[in-house]
């Protein structure tokens, strides 16, 4: 197999055209949830030691080592280097196909193998399309994440192979008829946090602050989700746009512009590192806002810069289950993200387990379920078919149904439509709307 790369670096829509006029939506992805719990240590099993049993039976495997020679090849595609770029995806597939062939027993005793294609530019998306389309090895392609290419990869494959999208950003992640999502993405977790919002999660709101990226991901999830459905709703919305990168002066300038201290909210949407300049400009100005952003304002990031912690009293929202709460017997998802953590103990403890790293993981171990069901001499088409009818639940992701193509008109690709809010708050985790006290958001409802 091929080595992985290694390099890190990091509703309320108006029309669908809309959408695909601006091409990408924010990245918005990552676990969510809440409960009590301590501040930095994941939420792993305490004993350290791994059970297998929670994963053979989602998967279907059998305990122990891959037996046979002939691997099954599954293509992958992932935006891998360069800016943007989301290697934690590939460091959880890795970490997936080690755990399956290792201790799972492979797909019916044969070893998975990854054939990675990764992306850069428009036309990278149409080369791995046409390596993955005339390859006979090759029957599913699962994606990473892309904001590059995925037009030209769509295009090519035309629904001639089954594309499970792992973690989508862009307009056109979401209206594939031949690929599924089993993630609420983007989509889901902007116009559910709008809809919390509305709905009085925080209480009587007139006015809204947003500061947000102005790459075009973040500026259609500001202008075309989240804003539209709060103006709709009577709430006044004032957003401020700024580079990914900005530092110090220039993101304490846009809080300010944007009306970030009088505000009855204030919403960042930013990646991580954005999340840490926003948090350092409201200390700089010495302001407290009610600050409401999504999940990947928690990445591993943010508690470094936080000496291992979370910014104190701000909500979050993301999938519905965290990767900072201990398992709970009765949330399967919350059980299955803890045995996740486990597994990057055993084989990657270095890695950067959050962000999308965990999704991409629970995307591998699906496939392991649905080849472990059909056997690996499946056709495409039997492939097609059980992946674009696969009615989860999915690998720690709490939302339900699972139901692809029925969750929304204007997102047909996506497959759950629940996600999560919890709030940081004296040290611990607390839930707001989320799995663990059974008040998951239908974002679509």
């Amino acid at each position: 197999m091929r080595k992985f790369g290694t390099k890190r670096a990091l509703g309320g829509l108006r029309t669908a055209g809309a959408l695909l006029a601006t091409g990408l939506l924010a990245a918005a992805c990552s676990s969510g949830g809440s409960s009590s719990s301590t501040t930095s240590g994941g939420g792993g099993s305490s004993s350290g030691t791994v059970d297998n049993s929670l994963a053979l039976s989602y998967t279907g495997g059998t305990a122990g080592k891959a037996t046979q020679s002939t691997p099954v090849r599954i293509g992958y595609v992932n935006q891998q280097y360069g800016s943007p770029s989301y290697p934690e995806n590939t460091a959880g597939a890795k970490v997936a196909v080690q755990y399956i062939n290792q201790q799972l027993g492979g797909l019916q005793g044969h070893p998975i193998e990854i054939v990675p294609c990764f992306v850069a530019t428009e036309e990278d998306g149409q080369k791995c399309g046409t390596q993955f389309l005339n390859d006979a090895t090759i029957k599913v392609v699962l994606t990473g994440t892309l904001v590059i290419g995925n037009d030209s990869l769509y295009k090519v494959l035309g629904g001639q192979k089954p594309i499970i999208i792992g973690n989508g950003l862009a307009a056109s992640d979401f209206i594939q008829a031949g690929a599924v999502t089993y993630m609420p993405g983007a989509p889901g977790v902007i116009s559910g946090l709008a809809k919390w919002i509305i709905d009085g999660g925080v209480g009587t709101v007139k006015t809204v602050a947003v500061v947000a990226s102005n790459d075009a991901g973040a500026t259609a999830a500001a202008k075309l989700i989240f804003a539209p459905a709060l103006e709709k709703a009577g709430i006044k919305v004032t957003q401020v746009f700024i580079s990914p990168t900005a530092q110090g002066a220039d993101v304490a300038s846009a809080v300010k512009a944007a009306g970030g201290g009088t505000a009855d909210v204030f919403v960042p949407i930013v990646p991580v590192q954005g999340c840490i300049a926003v948090y350092d400009a409201l200390k700089s100005l010495g302001i407290k806002p009610t600050v409401v952003t999504s999940g990947l304002c928690f990445g591993t990031p943010l508690i470094q810069h936080l000496g291992g912690t979370f910014p104190e009293g701000w909500y979050f929202g993301a999938y519905g289950v965290n990767y900072f709460i201990p398992p709970q017997k009765s949330i399967p998802a919350s059980e299955q993200l803890a045995l996740y953590q486990d597994i990057v103990k055993q084989y990657n403890p270095n890695m950067e387990y959050t962000g999308f790293a965990g999704p991409t993981f629970g995307n591998m171990l699906t496939i392991a379920q649905i080849y472990n069901k059909l056997g690996i001499d499946a056709t495409g088409t039997q492939l097609t078919d059980a992946i674009k009818n696969f009615s989860g639940p999915q690998w720690g992701i709490p939302g339900t149904p699972v139901a692809c193509g029925k969750i929304s008109p204007v997102f047909p690709t996506l497959c759950v439509g629940q996600m999560g809010i919890e709030q940081f708050k004296g040290g611990k985790w607390i839930p707001i709307a989320d799995a663990y006290n059974n008040k998951l958001i239908n974002a679509f409802g």
